[in-house]
């Protein structure tokens, strides 16, 4: 199973949020430059971001983007479903019942047999990134009782 690079692209733009200072919002020149995107690329993954609803954005003078939730709120599922949308890491493009053609039914319930434990694992794995809120990771990362580090990342 691999993401595509564009949720860890979006991950970094939540943490950027997360870090950026709480009254200040974030425009979206100063994302595309940080993450070294192109403008119209950084466009879209905001997009999704704004259509999930994790964050919002404000067009003007103070205009940029916001976290619209709080961080306690925030799972890195939340994030991977956004990007990537439905998670199901097993398809069915036939290979096992045109493989097995001979063997019928057989072929058939085979895949459905493997399909099933994909889709167990599956939900597994969103069930665990469900319990990981950006929350979390922030205190893993700066310290459990520490105070996130906010920096205004418009300036830089």
């Amino acid at each position: 199973m691999k993401l595509t690079s564009a949720t860890e692209q979006a991950i970094a733009v939540v943490a950027l949020l997360a870090t950026q200072e709480p009254e200040i919002a974030l425009s979206s020149e100063s994302i595309y430059q940080k993450l070294n995107l192109s403008k119209s690329y950084v466009q879209k993954l905001l997009r999704k971001l704004v259509v999930a609803k994790l964050i919002s954005g404000a067009t003007g003078n103070s205009g940029g983007f916001r976290l619209d939730k709080s961080l306690a709120d925030i799972s890195l599922y939340d994030v991977v479903s956004a990007i990537e949308g439905d998670f199901c890491s097993l398809t069915n493009s036939g290979l096992l019942e045109n493989t097995f053609d001979n063997f019928g039914e057989q072929a058939q319930e085979g895949h459905q047999v493997i399909a099933k434990y994909f889709r167990e694992a599956d939900f597994k794995w969103i069930l665990y990134l469900k319990t990981i809120s950006v929350e979390k990771i922030m205190s893993e990362v700066f310290g459990d009782g520490k105070t996130v580090a906010f920096h205004d990342w418009n300036i830089e």
